[in-house]
């Protein structure tokens, strides 16, 4: 069994303060057990400051995590603000490791170095991922659906749940991932867990009011590159939708409902560009004979969806910690009021379980198939929960 403890800190400026606020909340001498394990979620500046390096060197145990545009734990929430959940068990091990940068040309061989010096030849049950969010960098970019199917190829389909980085600034310039007081801009980190896990998983992103009943057959594509519905060029079947060329180039307004016919859920993809040819760069991978449904999301739309993720953990049996991490595109989309999600979160849960929530730049989260097997899926504006 999995035990989470939580703390958080608003003190970002100084690290003497902010490792005694977070260490006092810990307690740690009187709660921590046999194994354990951190999950840092943080505003970007804590890295320059030196917090995020001295909380890391005062734990006890390997510390693995991201920058975020906002953040919660223990009731409070916000942008400038630390957050620290700590994974601890008798029973259940934990192993964290980073890989070395990622590139065009290097990305399995790193994530595979990583995985298996932290494996040490045992076969996880379960992995958190925290990957860079790469897609902001120019010429090197690099999709995050891409990053994840190499994350998912490294670790042989099991059990994938995670976040993408991601920060304060437009282009999410200053995103990191972390793992004990390191941090880097082009690197992925992992936290493997071995023994008695049973992670349930969650997802939720677009009220059914918001998608539209008609669905059209990708008959023509290439990776997350849309290039026929119904055998028309996507942007002109969107146009038979009213849906205009002008709005699919808004980013965050249009999402894509996608249908992989493999009895799992459907999952949401946002539209990334158009090229000249009128294809549709999406958020992951559009294979052929997928369905595709349209949906968008405005502000009740966010809360709404945000409330019926939470409503299923009632359902969800023993909770001992609950990691919850929203699309970054949902923030933006609740405007001058960008943290009423995180404050709908805390409201729902209070202090019934302890919670992290970590807003991501993509989301890494299993749908289960018709045989109840967790199929690793990439998803944009979703709300993506993790029960422990």
């Amino acid at each position: 069994m999995i035990t989470m403890l939580n703390a958080c800190t608003t003190e970002i400026d100084d690290p003497d303060d902010a490792v005694a606020d977070i260490l006092g909340q810990l307690d740690l001498d009187k709660r921590l057990l046999k194994n354990a394990v951190g999950i840092i979620a943080c505003f970007s500046e804590c890295i320059v400051t030196g917090v995020v390096a001295a909380l890391c060197e005062r734990l006890p145990f390997d510390v693995v995590g991201c920058t975020t545009t906002g953040n919660s734990a223990c009731g409070k929430y916000g942008r400038e603000l630390l957050s620290l959940a700590v994974l601890t068990s008798d029973d259940t091990s934990f192993a964290t490791a980073m890989s070395e940068p990622l590139s065009h040309n290097k990305i399995i061989a790193p994530l595979s170095t990583a995985y298996n010096a932290a494996r040490q030849g045992r076969e996880p049950d379960f992995i958190l991922a925290y990957a860079p969010l790469m897609f902001s960098m120019g010429e090197h970019a690099i999709a995050g659906s891409v990053i994840f199917n190499s994350f998912n190829t490294v670790v042989g389909g099991k059990p994938l749940f995670g976040t993408f980085s991601c920060d304060h600034t437009l282009n999410c310039s200053e995103s990191r991932v972390l793992r004990n007081g390191e941090a880097a801009i082009d690197t992925a980190a992992m936290i493997l867990m071995f023994g008695k896990v049973n992670p349930r998983f969650y997802v939720t992103a677009i009220p059914e009011v918001n998608i539209t009943r008609q669905t059209a057959v990708i008959t023509n594509s290439e990776g997350t590159l849309l290039k026929e519905l119904n055998g028309m060029s996507p942007v002109s079947y969107m146009e038979t939708l009213g849906i205009t060329r002008k709005s699919m180039e808004v980013g965050g307004v249009i999402a894509l409902m996608l249908n992989y016919n493999d009895g799992t859920d459907p999952v949401v993809l946002g539209i990334y560009g158009i090229t000249p040819e009128g294809y549709l760069v999406c958020g992951g991978d559009v294979p052929v004979n997928a369905l595709l449904s349209v949906g968008s999301l405005n502000y009740h739309g966010v809360l709404e969806s945000t409330e019926t993720t939470i409503q299923k953990i009632s359902g969800a049996g023993e909770v001992n910690g609950i990691l919850m991490y929203p699309c970054l595109s949902r923030k933006l989309m609740l405007g001058q009021n960008a943290d009423d999600e995180m404050k709908k979160v805390f409201e729902l849960i209070g202090d019934r379980y302890p919670y992290q929530l970590c807003y991501a730049g993509g989301e890494i989260c299993p749908l289960l198939d018709e045989q109840g097997k967790p199929v690793n899926r990439f998803h944009n504006y979703s709300f993506i929960l993790c029960v422990l």
